[in-house]
């Protein structure tokens, strides 16, 4: 019994934190620089563009990015902090929250880390 309510405070825990990310990350941002695993910056101009919406949306969230050219994609939370991100056709990629405020995130993928700031 105590087992199984344990189990449920975790169930209802990870999905308010998973609501709590999405309604967070909704808006738009600036994808400013990303330091490379080599240790080099490369500085970006785009702004991505965040979809909300009720975290038992099992097909996931739209979101665009403005840059030389509009790329639509898709992003889902699947784990605390973890976002599955798919830009149009591409495979899905995981992205990594390490530190997220009102005004900046921050995402760890494979190729380094990618910093936005909260467009106000």
């Amino acid at each position: 019994m105590r087992y199984s309510v344990f189990i449920a405070s975790l169930f209802v825990l990870f999905s308010c934190a998973k609501q709590r990310m999405i309604n967070r990350l909704e808006g738009r941002w600036n994808y400013s620089k990303m330091l490379k695993n080599n240790g080099e910056y490369v500085y970006h101009s785009e702004v991505y563009e965040f979809t909300g919406g009720d975290k038992d949306t099992d097909s996931g969230f739209p979101f665009v990015i403005y840059g030389q050219d509009t790329i639509h994609g898709t992003y889902r939370i699947t784990k605390k902090n973890i976002i599955k991100v798919t830009e149009e056709n591409s495979t899905e990629i995981d992205w990594n929250e390490e530190e997220m405020d009102q005004n900046s995130v921050v995402f760890r993928i494979a190729e380094g880390v990618m910093f936005f700031d909260n467009q106000q």
